[in-house]
């Protein structure tokens, strides 16, 4: 029995990276940067920001700003890693952008 424990143990390490790395495939973006994140502005359409980002790792409504923030995480021109949401409108119009760098220590 205990000379199984070191290989039940680099068995319990492999899934949890695989884990994390599923995760963090599904939020972070490498095809996203910030010339792209720029190109959006208010009044543009759901369906363009579709085409443009593609599909949001998440979507939370706002019903006070009558909004839905959809969310892509991606890295900046300085390494940064960076949650950017688009603010989407009850009639299917951007309203507005933000986005927020995540330091090292907000990763975790």
């Amino acid at each position: 029995m205990w000379q199984r424990i070191p290989q039940l143990i680099i068995v319990a390490l492999a899934l949890g990276v695989s884990a994390c790395a599923q995760v963090g495939t599904g939020m972070y973006r490498p095809d996203l940067n910030d010339d792209i994140i720029n190109r959006v502005s208010p009044g543009q359409t759901a369906e363009e920001i579709t085409a443009l980002l593609g599909k949001p790792y998440q979507q939370v409504r706002f019903d006070n700003l009558r909004s839905t923030a959809w969310d892509y995480m991606y890295k900046d021109t300085w390494g940064y890693w960076v949650m950017f949401s688009v603010m989407v409108g009850y009639d299917g119009k951007v309203v507005n952008k933000v986005s927020r760098r995540i330091e090292p220590v907000d990763r975790n």
